[in-house]
């Protein structure tokens, strides 16, 4: 994505038009942390050709909710999550003591998509440098 260490959602989201564009077929998109909730207020602005099977969030924070994540570039409408592309399935992994996104981020995703699947881990991991074996087996069933 255009310039990470300062990132812009207008910027972001070009590239995501850029990248759709080019792209047919059905599609299994992932998005982690910055990258998760912008991915998610693209798909709730725009609209995409493609279908989409499976979409995979990875600590991404919710904008706007809490006192310490105001950034109104990356806040979501109150109604995103009626404005998604049809997506057969959405998952969202998130740790426990994630020391960069308040785990209560999955919780505020959640009232706003019950019917995704939430995977929650102990531990602080962020990054998931070790790996997410559970991130390859949702794939592999979507």
């Amino acid at each position: 994505m255009p310039d990470p260490e300062n990132p812009k959602y207008t910027l972001w989201k070009a590239q995501l038009e850029k990248e759709f564009a080019s792209l047919n077929g059905e599609l299994i998109v992932i998005g982690h942390s910055l990258g998760g909730s912008v991915l998610l207020k693209y798909l709730s602005e725009k609209s995409v050709k493609q279908s989409i099977s499976g979409l995979f969030m990875i600590a991404a924070p919710y904008w706007g909710k809490d006192d310490d994540w105001q950034a109104g570039e990356y806040t979501l409408s109150e109604d995103f999550a009626l404005k998604l592309p049809q997506v057969s399935q959405i998952f969202f992994y998130h740790s426990f003591n994630d020391e960069i996104v308040p785990f209560a981020h999955l919780g505020h995703y959640l009232e706003k998509l019950p019917q995704a699947v939430n995977r929650t881990f102990k531990g602080n991991d962020h990054y998931f440098n070790n790996g997410l074996p559970h991130l390859v087996d949702d794939i592999k069933g979507s």
